[in-house]
């Protein structure tokens, strides 16, 4: 490539050229990806496997228990010092009940338990009914017809659980027919019968009327191995017992007729060590192994089928195998010792990549395939970029180089095609076109020669195709398009004129096809498309003209290709697919309807139909008559690390494959082998956070309980304004290629509408909403786009304490308490400015008349002292309104320390009982209470109309100015109107200068001795 770099650099912008088996219903050996501890499991020793009935995936695991949802793990595993919950960490078998409990066995900690309604885990070791195994090996676990939970120990025998009563039955060797108490196996067969299998002792069933157990004997003449049964069994709906044993092989009981039959490594099986049996739709029999990889059992015939590791392939990463377990999608899961957790995914599309060996050029060169040709004999021939001509092994699956393909020379291949008489035609990067003789091994080479009009124009040859009449028609990167006739070795050229209008557009020529009306079209680097007419010479151009929808959608033409129809299908590097309609118009299609990219480097067609378009991104499978794309990105493909293909290394073989010329190698596929789920898959929540931290099930810290409930059982949940940031997790639980799944969420009452994400980005928060009823609804896709139903979620976020009702009723009872004040202040204070004036008055005319009223003195005198203790009675009542006021005062304190109390309340049960505290007192202290309203009125009738009077001159005084001139009239200090009006003295004094400016008083003037007059 550096060579093709440092020798053209005209190229460097023309990237694309320089870079089972039927029981798995897939292709002829089954494709495994791998769950490991690089992929987040705790340890790669995996002893059991369960699906619950939400679709997430359990794990038993020498180190913990794990939970996945396609893309996480989330480990599970004791926390020092934990005492009540999860206990243990070497979980060997696991149980999912018929409510969607999860039962878990632990080596040496008993059975962990999680309740399907909250998703915690209680240790069932203070159970009273279980602390006989409550520190036992647990090594099976099963559910019978009437819900009672079967426990098997490796060393303290049976117990029978019931958990509705919360009793149960222990049965060993010492009170039973049992002969051993290491029990490997319990099932329940279609009948409701229960099967045992002791660990060395054989099989037994459970007899309901004896209450005991009965043992199964051989009757296999001869077999003295059935007996010593050791691991594994499985009832089948034809009533078959299927026994897996650890060195027997494997055993069929009928249990109609009682008739065993033995399975061994004589009659197929790949090792006799069977330690998991799982049986798929079909009725086909998986037996993991220990040594012997995965062995499939077709029952009708008897024949096994062996799948072992094989190392580089897509095989098992092992063949110690511990367990198979079938999801309710069919997708195989397989635990292993120390190789993690393999998995089958039976609805994916699976291709394959090869690359190049056997390089002889000592050049540096890369991995990548820039051509592709079938020859008649079914030979794949394929050209690199660095080492030359290759041929391609199928059965192998290697790609081998030609030997004698001349060193140095030419290992630049292009373009190759075998022509009607069956000659292998190679054009190369800067060396021209070249000739090869299979039969002789012997290659003939054209170059350029720029004396010789009739010779190549260039040596860059990128495109050779043949037309009708046997001649070759070669685009050349600067050398426009050759007619070569083989015949005579001679050369016509087409080249580009500035000054004919009809010659070709460039002589950049990047693709050339003869169609089946043996017209020439010509696809141009950067200068649109040409199409050729013979018999004038003339080309019509095809370029993009923005102002016409109908025209050629970009002017980088990459490969041009005539389809079982006769459709004229062209594509272009920037602006995707176009199809030829005539009258100089095309259709267009590019991402916006479905593509993986707008880069198309190479187009074919499949046998059904099908459009298969290479490009920089990946491989699309376009539908014609539906539109509809298949994309196929290998981001997440473990065994191709690129997606980059080609400029025209594209091959659709006879054998129904397709090749993919990249920059990684060759990869292909069988079309048979493209899987379409149509299934919709359901969504789950996998986590939900408050400030990015995982909510608990239960009570919090706080005292709060948010998540009553598992959050995959719950339907509410109920936040404080105080949560202001949480999140969703959410998953498709489609594990079919979980990283092509498409997501959509909206919040209702916030999101105005639906809001897409992908995979990696499957987590959505939310700030700062307002109080309310919210309704958090989330959909996703498998992964060929297929939508689920929605998952809803209510979110109930409470208001803050200065929002609720019962602060707003505090508020107006504050308010209602002040006015009240005010008034009983403002009556007092008037009152007895009256009295003073009466007495006032009365002393003055006594004074006149107190020498010529002798008589009369006497009688005012008296006057005098009942005026007198009438004015002492007044002070004594304002001397008490005013301790009221002052006790009022320290009501209105209490109601300030009451409400800082509930503002910083733990929670709504202290806050409510503060507010009803605070009521009470309220009401007790508040009786008889005046409006400012009414003191208004009242100070009005007792002033002869002075506010009516004071708004007849100033009526745009406000009701703050007016209460200040009424407490200005009744000689109240500043302090003692700051106390009123609850501001401060100085926010008095502002207002009694403003308001001296609305009566059209002066800063001197006495605002006291104008309200007086008025």
């Amino acid at each position: 490539m550096e060579l093709m770099k440092r020798l053209f650099p005209f190229l460097i912008i023309f990237s694309y050229c320089l870079p089972g088996h039927a029981i798995f219903a897939q292709s002829e050996v089954p494709h495994f990806e791998y769950l490991t501890i690089s992929e987040g499991l705790p340890h790669n020793t995996v002893y059991c496997i369960a699906q619950d009935r939400n679709g997430l995936m359990w794990f038993g695991t020498q180190d913990g228990l794990v939970r996945f949802d396609g893309y996480t793990c989330q480990v599970i595993r004791q926390q020092e010092p934990d005492t009540a919950g999860f206990l243990g960490k070497s979980i060997h078998c696991l149980l999912q009940d018929s409510h969607g409990n999860l039962w878990a066995g632990t080596r040496g900690n008993g059975i962990n338990f999680r309740d399907n309604r909250t998703g915690t885990f209680l240790n069932l070791k203070s159970e009273p009914a279980l602390q006989t195994i409550s520190k036992s090996w647990i090594n099976t676990l099963c559910e019978d017809h009437s819900g009672c939970i079967w426990i098997g120990t490796i060393d303290n025998g049976l117990l029978i659980y019931d958990p509705k009563t919360h009793t149960s039955r222990h049965f060993d060797k010492s009170n039973s027919q049992l002969t051993d108490n290491a029990i490997s196996k319990i099932i329940i067969d279609k009948t409701g019968k229960v099967w045992i299998g002791a660990s060395g002792k054989g099989i037994y069933y459970y007899d309901e009327k004896s209450n005991d157990f009965v043992k199964l004997h051989s009757s296999v003449s001869g077999d003295t191995d059935f007996e010593s049964f050791r691991k594994t069994m499985h009832a089948d709906d034809k009533g078959h017992l299927w026994i897996g044993t650890e060195g027997s092989g494997l055993y069929q009981l009928d249990l109609a007729s009682d008739k065993l039959q033995r399975f061994t490594m004589e009659n197929g099986l790949a090792s006799n060590n069977i330690m998991g049996i799982a049986e798929n739709k079909q009725g086909h029999l998986l037996l993991a192994t220990d040594g012997g990889g995965l062995n499939i059992l077709d029952p009708s015939t008897q024949q096994f089928s062996i799948y072992k590791s094989n190392p580089g392939q897509k095989s098992l990463n092992t063949n110690a195998l511990y367990n198979v377990c079938i999801d309710r999608d069919q997708n195989v899961w397989i635990g292993t010792y120390n190789g993690g957790v393999n998995v089958n995914k039976i609805h994916k599309t699976w291709f394959e990549t090869i690359s190049l060996t056997g390089i002889k050029s000592a050049e540096p060169t890369t991995q990548s395939v820039l051509s592709l040709c079938e020859s008649i004999d079914g030979s794949i021939f394929i050209g690199s970029d660095g080492g030359g001509l290759f041929i391609l092994d199928k059965k192998d699956k290697v790609m081998q180089a030609i030997p004698n393909h001349p060193a140095g020379y030419g290992n630049v291949v292009k373009t190759i095609l075998e022509d009607s008489h069956n000659r292998l035609w190679l054009g190369y990067f800067n060396d021209g076109l070249s000739y090869y003789d299979r039969k002789s091994g012997t290659f003939c080479h054209y170059r350029a020669n720029a004396a010789d009009t009739m010779s190549l124009s260039g040596n860059n040859v990128w495109s050779i195709t043949e037309g009708e009449d046997g001649k070759l028609w070669i685009g050349i990167i600067g050398g426009g398009v050759n007619l070569f006739d083989p015949e005579t070795g001679l050369f016509k050229r087409y080249r580009h004129h500035s000054n004919d209008t009809f010659s070709i557009t460039s002589d950049d020529v990047m693709t050339v096809l003869v169609d089946r009306q043996s017209e020439v079209w010509i696809g141009t680097a950067t200068d649109g498309l040409n199409l050729l007419d013979k018999n004038t010479g003339h080309f019509r151009h095809f370029v993009h003209e923005q102002a016409k929808d109908k025209s050629l959608s970009a002017n980088d033409i990459r490969c041009i290709f005539q389809d079982s129809k006769n459709r004229i299908w062209v594509g272009t590097e920037s602006g995707g697919l176009n199809l030829w309609q005539g009258k100089n118009e095309f259709a267009h299609f590019t991402m916006e309807d479905g593509l993986i990219s707008n880069a198309i480097m190479g187009i074919v067609e499949d046998s059904d139909g099908y459009l298969w378009l290479s490009t920089f991104k990946g491989i699309t499978r376009f539908e014609p008559a539906t539109k509809k794309c298949l994309n196929f990105d290998f981001h997440h493909n473990p065994f191709i690390t690129a997606n980059q293909f080609n400029q025209a290394a594209i091959l659709a073989a006879a054998n129904r494959t397709i090749y993919f010329g990249g920059i990684n190698g060759l990869t292909f596929i069988h079309t048979d082998d493209v899987r379409i789920y149509e299934t919709k898959p359901s969504v789950a929540f996998t986590d939900f956070r408050i400030f990015n931290k995982s909510v608990p099930v239960g009570l919090l810290a706080d005292g709060r309980t948010i998540l009553s409930q598992s959050l995959q059982e719950v339907s509410e949940i109920h936040l404080s304004y105080y949560d202001n940031v949480f999140s969703f997790e959410f998953a498709a639980l489609d594990y079919t290629e979980p990283f092509k799944s498409q997501y959509a969420f909206k919040m209702d009452g916030f999101d105005r509408g639906w809001r897409n994400t992908s995979s990696d980005q499957r987590v959505v928060t939310y700030t700062n909403l307002d109080p309310g009823t919210y309704f958090f609804r989330v959909k996703g896709t498998n992964s060929i786009g297929i939508w689920s139903d929605e998952k809803i979620m209510k979110v109930i976020i409470a208001p803050p304490y200065w929002q609720t009702w019962w602060f707003k009723t505090i508020v107006l009872l504050l308010m209602a308490a002040l006015v009240w004040l005010a008034l009983r202040i403002y009556t007092t204070r008037r009152e007895m400015t009256l009295k003073q004036k009466v007495l006032e008055s009365e002393r003055s005319i006594l004074a006149l008349t107190n020498e010529n009223l002798v008589s009369e003195q006497t009688i005012l005198q008296l006057q005098n002292e009942k005026l007198e203790v009438e004015i002492k009675s007044k002070s004594a009542e304002l001397m008490s309104n005013a301790v009221q006021a002052a006790h009022k005062n320290e009501i209105l304190i209490g109601v300030k320390e009451k409400l800082e109390e509930i503002q910083t309340a733990s929670d709504q049960e202290k806050a409510s009982r503060l507010i009803k505290s605070l009521k009470s007192m309220l009401s007790t202290e508040i009786e008889g209470e005046k409006s400012w309203e009414q003191f208004t009125t009242y100070f009005d009738q007792v002033n002869q109309n002075f506010i009516t009077e004071l708004l007849r001159k100033h009526p745009s005084l406000t009701q703050n100015d007016l209460r200040m001139c009424a407490l200005t009239r009744l000689n109240m200090s500043n302090k003692e109107m700051a106390a009123l009006l609850n501001i401060s003295v100085q926010g008095v004094e502002k207002s009694r200068y403003r308001l001296k400016k609305h009566l059209g008083l002066t800063a001197e003037d006495d605002l006291g001795a104008y309200l007086r007059v008025i």
